[in-house]
């Protein structure tokens, strides 16, 4: 069987308007074809209703006859002279006359030839088929009725025609009545017939095409601009107007759905711009595109796994102290520009596959991968320092000053954030000391006594708790009330006076003694709702800072189960804020980790987000509640575009992966209107309120009413 397709052209290489001229063209001879054959089935028709009315205007008249020819009152000629008469003066149609003949063809009445009436028709002109109108009337004698088509002269014309007629005897008499059409004047009716469709048929065609035109034009011309939209949609144009959206017609519903798709593109443009953002600042720090923490960090990694026996690496952590103030209290634009010259210069003064970093606010680090010798690096050290000396910042001469600290694998460790860790207490001990630069393995035969005595002391303030706890507050901006409060651990030596947290958890961490530090805090914590439940305050929730080291501990349950345990207070009261350092392990220990700290139902958050190993790829299938947006992205908000996409880009993803983001640092009005226009869920900072203590806290606690009166 042949398929309709290989009957039609390739309709997909015609235009939308050929289609439409195509169709109505097929249209219009399908129409043609049916009235040709309706024509012929009209004419077949039209010939015989014409019979049939001479067959009824004959047969009528014939009855008349009879009853004249029937009249014995009158003479035979009177007779004659009533027929001929009623022949005479009988009409129908259109000037159609009736004729009557005898038998022998001599002719008795005819309206139009009354020449002919008393004579045969063997008197009529040459022209005049005569024979076969003798046959009609000598048929109609002898068989009584029948059609017959003869020629005969038409009034006015020279040449006789075609014509249809019908005769009959009547019964009782000599005599033959007949009538006829003239063939033409049938013909001519199905002409005027043909001739009126042919010419509705060439207006309705010119409408038609002229209608097909308009519509196809209707079709293509948005055709056309939808695919033109289509095409620029998918050449990544997403700015375009869409048009045709108002219509009600599928052109209305494509342009709807590309409107959508246009929406859905953008949004998803963002999305991942943003997530190209967020993954080049967990590489790059922004203002000086130097590594991050977590990128050096990766890097060191690399490099001491792929070290061969008898290789040295080198890590230089460099703190520029004037540089802090300058970043506080200069405007964005000038302490950006004495951190990036910085920045240039350093990186101008070591090797070119040295690594460096920006290591914090104020500090840069540097990774030598292979040396050979401690002169090699005090030559890095000396080139470094006078890199960064006298930088033109703000048409001021400023002398920067630096203090490093340095340490070395394999001596002081094989793994990056112990070496990391060893360098910064290298640096700290230079500080201290006033020294340009120290080596760790120098700090592990200086002031022996000095930090035996500082360990013996945190031991002692442990147990005798010399620790106490102030409170920052967390407010939520869509209430605007005080929501939790982040726990900050103080120890008021009894003979050194305050002693700063930076110097003593720093201690802590490196001598082992920070996981019993964490265990004093938590369980303080605990007593503190204890005693909020006890004295009926709706006590908040409390954020705790855990060390990666405790974190990391086997018995991690036990040592929350026994801080926590000799205590009543709800355990979802309780949060622990997880620091960054542990998100290098694999995510099958932070997830048995995390669920061991479900299990207790007490709630998670990552603290200094943005700033380290801290990213949404890494954390999105964990099982936390909160992120701690680093203040550093904070201190410029309102002014800094950069650092304002990179805190909007953190809020969008995290509250897509459902974790609420808190906000640290917050310390002008700007930056929490900035916040809340972002959807921010909480801030805190000095803005809002500085660390209380326990009876300030109290105090605040009790005003239920308490809000952030600021928008």
């Amino acid at each position: 069987m042949i398929s309709p397709k290989r009957l039609l052209p390739n309709l997909e290489n015609f235009s939308i308007h050929s289609k439409l001229f195509l169709l109505v063209s097929v249209l219009l001879v399908s129409v043609s074809v049916i009235h040709l054959l309706s024509q012929q089935f009209f004419k077949d028709a039209l010939y015989e209703s014409r019979k049939e009315v001479l067959r009824s205007v004959v047969t009528g008249t014939a009855n008349q006859l009879q009853s004249v020819a029937e009249r014995n009152d009158i003479s035979p000629a009177e007779q004659m002279q009533l027929a001929s008469d009623l022949i005479k003066g009988f009409r129908y149609g259109e000037g159609n006359y009736l004729y009557l003949f005898t038998s022998q063809g001599i002719s008795i009445s005819h309206p139009l030839r009354p020449d002919i009436e008393g004579q045969p028709l063997s008197s009529l002109s040459d022209s005049i088929d005569t024979s076969l109108l003798k046959e009609m009337i000598s048929k109609a004698a002898s068989e009584g009725n029948g059609y017959w088509t003869y020629q005969w002269l038409r009034p006015g014309d020279s040449q006789p025609t075609d014509k249809l007629s019908y005769a009959m005897h009547v019964a009782g008499t000599d005599w033959v009545i007949g009538s006829g059409y003239f063939t033409e004047d049938i013909e001519g009716m199905l002409n005027d017939q043909h001739t009126l469709y042919v010419t509705l048929l060439a207006i309705t065609a010119i409408f038609t095409f002229i209608l097909s035109g308009v519509i196809a034009r209707s079709i293509s011309l948005p055709a056309h601009r939808t695919v033109k939209q289509i095409d620029q949609l998918a050449s990544g144009n997403l700015d375009i107007l869409i048009t045709d959206t108002m219509r009600r017609d599928e052109f209305g519903t494509i342009a709807r759905a590309l409107a959508h798709f246009q929406e859905q593109s953008h949004e998803n443009r963002e999305l991942k711009d943003a997530q190209e953002y967020a993954k080049y600042l967990e590489a790059f720090d922004p203002t000086t595109q130097l590594l991050s923490r977590k990128a050096l960090g990766d890097q060191l990694s690399h490099i001491l796994k792929n070290n061969h026996p008898g290789d040295r690496t080198a890590i230089l952590v460099i703190k520029v102290p004037l540089l802090r103030d300058i970043l506080s209290q200069w405007e964005a634009n000038a302490s950006r520009a004495v951190v990036t010259n910085i920045s240039e210069r350093l990186c101008q003064s070591v090797a070119s596959d040295d690594l460096v970093a920006r290591h914090g606010d104020d500090s840069f680090a540097v990774v030598r991968p292979r040396f050979s010798t401690n002169e090699e690096l005090r030559n890095l050290t000396a080139a470094i320092q006078q890199s960064i000396m006298d930088p033109q910042a703000d048409s001021q001469s400023l002398a920067f000053n630096s203090r490093i600290g340095i340490s070395i694998s394999p001596n002081d460790g094989d793994q990056e954030l112990l070496l990391i860790s060893h360098a910064e207490e290298a640096l700290s001990e230079a500080r201290r000391l006033e020294l340009d630069y120290m080596l760790f393995e120098q700090l592990k035969t200086l002031a022996v006594d000095e930090r035996l005595a500082m360990w013996k002391d945190i031991q002692e303030a442990i147990e005798q708790d010399q620790f106490h706890l102030v409170f920052q507050p967390l407010f939520d901006l869509k209430t605007n009330k005080l929501v939790s409060a982040e726990v900050l651990l103080r120890w008021q030596h009894p003979r050194r006076g305050f002693v700063s947290p930076a110097s003593f958890i720093t201690f802590a961490e490196q001598s082992g003694l920070v996981s019993r530090l964490d265990k004093w805090v938590i369980a303080a914590a605990a007593k503190q709702l204890d005693t909020w439940r006890q004295d009926g305050l709706d006590a908040p929730t409390l954020a705790i800072n855990l060390s990666g080291i405790t974190f990391t501990r086997s018995d991690l349950r036990e040592v929350i189960d026994s801080a926590i345990e000799p205590y009543n207070f709800p355990a979802h009261a309780l949060e622990l804020e997880l620091t960054e350092g542990v998100l290098i392990e694999s995510i099958e220990v932070l997830q048995e980790k995390i669920e061991q700290l479900k299990a207790r139902h007490i709630s998670l958050s990552i603290d200094d987000f943005g700033t380290g190993y801290s990213s949404l790829s890494r954390i999105r299938n964990l099982a936390i509640n909160k992120v701690k947006i680093d203040r550093s992205f904070i201190d410029e908000l309102d002014e800094n575009i950069g650092d304002q996409k990179i805190v909007e880009a953190i809020i969008h993803m995290a509250h897509g992966l459902g974790f609420e983001v808190v906000a640290e640092g917050v310390e002008t009005l700007e930056q929490l209107s900035q916040l809340r226009h972002m959807n921010c869920d909480i801030v805190q900072g000095f803005f809002l309120s500085k660390p209380l203590p326990v009876d300030k806290f109290e105090q605040m606690l009790e005003d239920q009413n308490i809000v952030v009166e600021v928008d």
